[in-house]
């Protein structure tokens, strides 16, 4: 019987999430840079001192915004990214992107491959395989990472898109997602995987394209852990999406008070009345997959930054 623990850290509108297994230990993004202290704090509780692998979802920072601070300061055997062009359409916050943006995150990028390959980090860019699901085998637990290919610079590059040369689209929609298949548990880590309707093929559904993909290799239908993509919010956990995953379990890396204006909670729970829906803004949760699901909740000082919500 195989163990798997997973490590939902508590930030807002940012991921950090550790895997462990046989007390090995992996991160899926590595949180905004604010969140540094909470980071080192739970990193120093649990003893962890090296990482099998960083796997880095897309390049926003509040999912790389901690990979410097981690790579300083603890041993990191491998990195799993795609490539990054800064072809950004728009900012990891929404607004226009512009060339200042663009090259600020160009220079963060080039800083984290620099550092990689001065501390002899293996660096493997998934998007150099012409594959669309890329396998780590995680001490004998299959971690499948999902939409592997770099659909902006693809787009971008490809004269029959209507897209051709155009800077359109951001790094949400060439985000990764990670699937897990334990003992008959299935959990789908949705990043900022997105539900977009916006009509071009390309970019519309793939978070619902990715499910169904995932049902078909598996022979599934259904998710027990779903990590809500892009932090529960506008255009993610839709009817169609949430009736997929009939999720047990959901993780939004948010806090509720921000998500009132969506259907979020309302769609997960018309798919599942029982789904149990947790959110990371005062507690972290620590799941434990074996035979069974179970978590604990802990309470943890909280460190996001308060915004103003109107």
């Amino acid at each position: 019987m195989k163990e798997l623990k997973i490590h939902f850290l508590n930030t807002i509108w940012s991921d950090a999430i550790i895997l462990e297994v046989n007390n090995k230990f992996g991160f899926v993004d590595t949180g905004s840079s604010f969140y540094y202290p909470m980071i080192e704090k739970h990193l120093q509780e649990f003893n962890i001192t090296e990482l099998e692998f960083i796997i880095l979802t897309h390049f926003h920072n509040d999912h790389y915004g901690n990979i410097l601070n981690i790579i300083n300061n603890y041993k990191v055997n491998s990195l799993y990214l795609k490539r990054y062009y800064g072809l950004d359409g728009t900012t990891s916050s929404g607004y226009a992107s512009n060339e200042e943006y663009i090259a600020h995150e160009m220079s963060v990028y080039n800083s984290i491959i620099e550092l990689c390959k001065a501390k002899k980090i293996n660096i493997i860019y998934i998007d150099d395989f012409d594959t669309d699901i890329y396998t780590i085998n995680f001490e004998n637990v299959n971690l499948e990472l999902y939409d592997c290919k770099n659909r902006l610079y693809n787009i971008y590059k490809d004269p029959s898109s209507e897209y051709y040369m155009q800077k359109r689209f951001n790094e949400n929609f060439n985000s990764i997602a990670v699937f897990i298949k334990v003992n008959n548990f299935n959990i789908f880590l949705g990043a900022d995987a997105t539900c977009s309707s916006f009509d071009f093929e390309d970019v519309k559904e793939l978070s619902i394209k990715m499910i169904k993909q995932i049902y078909h290799k598996h022979n599934i239908n259904h998710i027990d852990i779903y990590k809500s993509c892009h932090h529960g919010g506008s255009g993610t956990n839709t009817k169609e999406l949430c009736d997929l995953l009939k999720s047990n379990y959901c993780i939004i890396t948010n806090t509720a008070r921000w998500l009132d204006n969506y259907n979020t909670f309302d769609n997960l729970l018309n798919a599942n009345s029982n789904v149990e829906i947790l959110t990371t803004d005062h507690q972290k949760y620590l799941f434990t997959i074996n035979d069974e699901i179970s978590y604990q909740k802990i309470i943890d000082e909280s460190l996001f930054i308060v915004l103003n919500k109107d």
